[in-house]
């Protein structure tokens, strides 16, 4: 509250008849309940990313970076002033302790001696008592205020883990892949509609001879317009996603052993695909991750209800943005 009696004589002095030539030094950039925030404290959060900013070259970009990064700093510290209003309410405090041991688990975490995180910290034009009251102790108070205000909200069941399990096992290593054959008919640059017609029928009719029992390979060794793989048959290997574009990829993954598929239409021609075989490599139990997976979808829950309590006290409190 000291600090909003103080701004009121800045805010006066800015009203009060004065020399052209003086200027103003700060202003209020939202009022949140009783309390405000100044520009100066919006400006410091931003001053670490002013380096990174500047590798924009564009002028006109590096300025709607600027703005963007300056309005959702701002939110951010609107939702800090909430979460510390409702930290006096409920008599939450952090104390000098409290930050210390903070200090001392971020040196843990990222392995540093504390002259190396005061070393870094100095980079961002930080000491380590502007890093605890402007970093710290925020997290520390957020945490705290969610124990009790979003926690008790927040559950997660033995289903849902499982359905967790079963939507996110190529994360957990279960990954399909693909031994295929391909033959390649090309198309020339801008060709006319006329020409790529022609093209599809040569397709089409290579197809027609594996149709009726034509082995795939000679026909690729002796048709196929792809030199790379031609002397293999078309033999493309094995492979998982991302190596076919993304039109051939969705065909080849549906296919089953020995089914073969085309003409396939991609940028440069047409494609025939047979399917050799295909694998899955074997994921992690869903004992051994459940507990970590259970770990994830509680974060995400908990992000989720975070927002819409933040949503909810903001709609409770006076909030004015004035950047």
């Amino acid at each position: 509250m000291m600090r909003s009696v103080l701004i009121l004589g800045v805010v006066a002095a800015m009203t009060t008849p004065r020399p052209l030539s003086a200027r103003v030094v700060e202003r209020i950039v939202a009022v949140v309940n009783n309390d405000i925030l100044l520009l100066s404290e919006l400006d410091d959060r931003l001053r670490p990313m002013i380096p990174q900013l500047q590798q924009i070259p564009d002028e006109q970009a590096r300025k709607q970076r600027l703005e963007q990064l300056r309005r959702q700093m701002l939110e951010h510290m609107i939702d800090e002033e909430m979460i510390k209003q409702e930290a006096s309410k409920l008599k939450i405090t952090v104390s000098d302790q409290d930050l210390e041991r903070a200090v001392k688990d971020v040196m843990r975490k990222n392995n540093l001696t504390r002259e190396q995180l005061e070393q870094a910290l100095q980079q961002e034009g930080k000491g380590i008592l502007d890093y605890k009251a402007t970093i710290l102790r925020p997290q520390l108070l957020r945490l705290r205020v969610l124990n009790v205000q979003v926690r008790s909200r927040v559950a997660v069941s033995d289903d849902e883990v499982k359905a967790f399990y079963q939507a996110n096992l190529r994360k957990l290593g279960v990954e399909t892949k693909v031994h295929a054959r391909h033959i390649f008919v090309s198309i020339p640059a801008d060709a006319p509609g006329r020409v790529v017609l022609q093209r599809r029928r040569v397709a089409q009719d290579l197809l027609a001879q594996l149709k009726a029992g034509g082995d795939f390979a000679a026909v690729a060794r002796e048709h196929s317009q792809d030199s790379v793989t031609r002397a293999d048959g078309g033999d493309l290997g094995w492979f998982g996603r991302g190596t076919l574009p993304s039109n051939v990829e969705n065909v080849v993954f549906a296919m089953k052993k020995g089914e073969i598929r085309g003409p396939l239409r991609t940028e440069r021609g047409f494609h025939l695909i047979q399917m050799v075989d295909r694998k899955e490599s074997s994921a992690r139990s869903f004992d051994e991750v459940k507990e970590d997976l259970r770990e994830q979808l509680y974060g995400q829950k908990l992000e989720k209800a975070t927002r819409a309590w933040l949503t909810e006290k903001r709609k409770a409190s006076h909030v004015e943005v004035r950047l």
